[in-house]
C-alpha cells in the first residue's frame, strides 16, 4: 500500500487543483486567486508525480509517505471547500496553501537529502547481516522490495557493498583473514681456529703471529 500512497496523494492534488479551477470559473463573481492557484496546483501535481516516480527510494520512504498524507488531507480540504464556497472558502485556501508548500519547498528538500539517506540506510542494514532477503530488508528500512533491490544491485555494481545475490537474498562476503608469518632469522656462526706455534727453545706454545715466546721471550 505504501508504494501506492504517493501516487494517490499526487493524483488527488491534481484532481483538487482541477476542481478548484473549474469551480472558481463557474462562480458568478470573479475569483482569479483561486483560478490561478488551481492551475498552479495542477502543474505542480504533475511535477511531483513524475519526480516521485523517478525517485522511488524517496517517495516510498518515510518522508514520501508523510508528504503523501499531507497532500491527501490538503486535497480533501479543497474538495470539501467547494461544497459551500461562501462558508468553507477558507478550507480551500488552507488546502491550496498546504499543497503549494508541500510541492515547492518540502518535496524538493526531501528529494535532495532523502535519496542518499535512504541509500545509506539500505547499505548499512545489509552490511549488518551475513545474509538478508529483500523482503526483510524492505521491512527493516520501511521501503518497498523493488526499491531496496535496486539499491542493493546498484551498490554491488559500484563496490559499495561486498557480497553477492543468491535469488532474492543478499549474501555478505566475510573479510578474509591474512596470515602473517614471522620471518625466520638464520644466524650463521663462524668458527675461529687458532694456530699455535711451538717455541724451539723452551717448547712453549704460542699463537701464530706472536713475535716473541711468552715464556722465554725468544724470537719466533
Amino acid at each position: 500500500m505504501k508504494d501506492k500512497l504517493f501516487l494517490i496523494g499526487s493524483l488527488l492534488a491534481i484532481i483538487a487543483g482541477a476542481i478548484m479551477t473549474f469551480f472558481s470559473l463557474s462562480l458568478e463573481y470573479d475569483s482569479p486567486m483561486f483560478v490561478i492557484m488551481g492551475i498552479v496546483l495542477i502543474l505542480l501535481g504533475f511535477i511531483v508525480l513524475v519526480t516521485g516516480y523517478t525517485t522511488p527510494s524517496v517517495s516510498q520512504g518515510k518522508e514520501g509517505i508523510g508528504l503523501s498524507y499531507i497532500m491527501i488531507v490538503a486535497s480533501i480540504l479543497i474538495i470539501v471547500g467547494t461544497l459551500d464556497f461562501e462558508a468553507l472558502w477558507i478550507l480551500m485556501l488552507i488546502g491550496g496553501g498546504l499543497l503549494l508548500l508541500s510541492s515547492i519547498i518540502i518535496w524538493p528538500c526531501f528529494c535532495c537529502t532523502g535519496k542518499s539517506k535512504n541509500r545509506d540506510k539500505v547499505i548499512g542494514v545489509a552490511n549488518a547481516h551475513d545474509n538478508i532477503s529483500m523482503v526483510e530488508l524492505g521491512r527493516r528500512t520501511g521501503m518497498s522490495i523493488d526499491v531496496v533491490r535496486d539499491i542493493v544491485y546498484d551498490a554491488l555494481g559500484k563496490n559499495h557493498l561486498s557480497g553477492h545475490m543468491e535469488g532474492d537474498t543478499f549474501i555478505r562476503s566475510r573479510p578474509t583473514a591474512t596470515a602473517y608469518s614471522t620471518p625466520s632469522t638464520t644466524t650463521t656462526e663462524r668458527e675461529i681456529v687458532k694456530v699455535l706455534v711451538v717455541c724451539p727453545f723452551c717448547g712453549a706454545k704460542n699463537e701464530q703471529g706472536t713475535p716473541r715466546c711468552h715464556n722465554c721471550q725468544a724470537s719466533l
